[in-house]
């Protein structure tokens, strides 16, 4: 399993959210771009009045004026797993939190909690991460978030 810090977790998230609606806004502009350069079309024959036995009429509509004119936008990434939270010192005396995304260990007398924390980022918000554990709102550094 790889490991990484939360910092790069986040930062990797984020990233791909920005990436993903990039992609969204180059792909809508090459659709425009083509435009109905290949020529394709909905032929339907619509009568002419609301008698049985009226003449229908040949109708052309291109496919474009179907299409959506705006561009769509990713608005919103949410991310939600159960983890175990605990506390690893390091052997200079400097330690650090670690997320524990590996299933639970069977045993019958004692079972770690899991924790549920979800990761947001919303475009209103300029993609700054909103970190929440059990519903509480994590209190993130602004330095580090990319």
């Amino acid at each position: 399993m790889a490991t990484c810090t939360f910092d790069q977790l986040l930062y990797a998230l984020r990233v791909s959210v920005e990436a993903a609606n990039e992609a969204l806004r180059r792909r809508r502009l090459m659709q425009y771009a083509l435009g109905d350069a290949g020529g394709q079309s909905l032929h339907v024959d619509v009568p002419r009045d609301s008698a049985f036995d009226a003449p229908l009429e040949s109708v052309v509509i291109p496919l474009n004026w179907f299409r959506d004119p705006h561009v769509p936008l990713v608005t919103e990434l949410s991310v939600e797993f159960d983890c175990r939270l605990r506390y690893e010192r390091g052997s200079a005396g400097n330690g650090g939190l670690v997320i524990d995304l590996s299933p639970p260990r069977r045993t019958w007398f004692r079972r770690r909690a899991l924790h549920r924390m979800r990761v947001a980022f919303r475009a209103s918000d300029a993609w700054q991460p909103d970190v929440s554990i059990d519903g509480r709102v994590v209190a993130l550094p602004l330095a580090g978030n990319g």
